[in-house]
């Protein structure tokens, strides 16, 4: 993967704890708030995948296809979940949990079997994202005030993950270099 792509990873996982640390000091924020933050998370979440993968050669096919199209599903619940602000609580609940799955199994199955460093940093938020997916759907009753939490939660931790995965990618030795 080259350099710029891994900035642009920092970049989003910077933006993920940007938006959980937003998401904690304001809890008394409106769905329409919640969804914007959670659409706009989703949406540079799907493009950042996307680009990443289609600008880097090094992936297996099969991983590549799945992975763009996990990533293509994901930007678009994220407009969705943007465009459709006055939803109700279950419908965003639904998307937000669909998303994160979606970009969790992204992450995973471009991951698997491509030996990059950092590897192991985006299983883990490939399963954390699926399972706080499988959590939301598990449990739809939760509140607004709950799922914000929850919700904050994730995106700082799938930041923080991201923010690993790009300094250890950037701080790799370059193909070809000399030990």
């Amino acid at each position: 993967m080259s350099r710029s792509l891994n900035w642009l990873r920092l970049a989003g996982g910077v933006l993920a704890i940007v938006v959980g640390v937003v998401a904690y000091a304001w809890p008394e924020a409106t769905l329409k708030v919640v969804a914007v933050l959670f659409g706009l998370n989703l949406l540079i979440a799907g493009v950042v995948r996307t680009v990443a993968l289609l600008m880097s050669p090094g992936y297996p096919v099969l991983n590549r296809v799945l992975g763009i199209i996990l990533g293509v599903l994901t930007a678009l619940l994220g407009i969705l979940c943007m465009r459709n602000v006055v939803a109700s609580l279950g419908i965003l609940l639904l998307i937000v949990a669909l998303g994160w799955m979606l970009d969790g199994l992204a992450e995973i199955f471009s991951t698997v079997g491509n030996g990059e460093s950092g590897g192991s940093w985006r299983i883990g938020l490939g399963l954390v994202a699926v399972l706080a997916g499988v959590a939301l759907l598990v449990w739809p009753g939760i509140g607004l005030k709950a799922f914000l939490f929850f919700g904050a939660t994730v995106l700082v931790f799938v930041g923080i993950c991201l923010v690993f995965v790009s300094i250890a990618r950037l701080r790799a030795r370059p193909e070809g270099a000399y030990s």
